[in-house]
């Protein structure tokens, strides 16, 4: 399985080896914590309100301007170490994409239930077809 994340991390960033990397690592890390009870707590009664305020704003302000077309589905990883946001790592290089990456690392996040926690999210932007 960490075979099949990191060559697929690499497809998608052929142009970015140490981003690869690192988003291959992330997901190894939250798919270890996918059906953690301790991570299941966290994600639906902590971290889930925090980006539930958060996410709808973040998408209207990215989004702007932007077709629908230009309006991506991705993914990204809330990358946590030593207990604190370390990163947000996406699956795309996509300005729309990019600006939901960074205004969610500007976010403050609780402290995770372990200190190398790691979280995927798939987001959807695009309209549904």
């Amino acid at each position: 399985m960490i075979l099949t994340s990191l060559a697929a991390a690499s497809l998608m960033f052929a142009a970015a080896p140490d981003t690869a990397l690192a988003y291959a690592e992330a997901r190894v890390r939250a798919e270890k914590y996918e059906d953690d009870p301790a991570a299941t707590r966290y994600r639906e009664t902590i971290l889930q309100p925090v980006l539930g305020k958060s996410v709808r704003g973040i998408f209207d302000a990215c989004g702007q301007g932007a077709t629908p077309a230009g309006r991506p589905n991705f993914s990204v990883i809330l990358s946590f170490k030593g207990g604190k946001l370390d990163a947000v790592r996406q699956t795309t290089d996509n300005p729309v994409a990019q600006c939901v990456a960074d205004r969610l690392a500007r976010l403050d996040y609780p402290a995770p239930p372990y200190p190398d926690f790691a979280e995927e999210l798939h987001l959807e932007m695009s309209p549904a077809k």
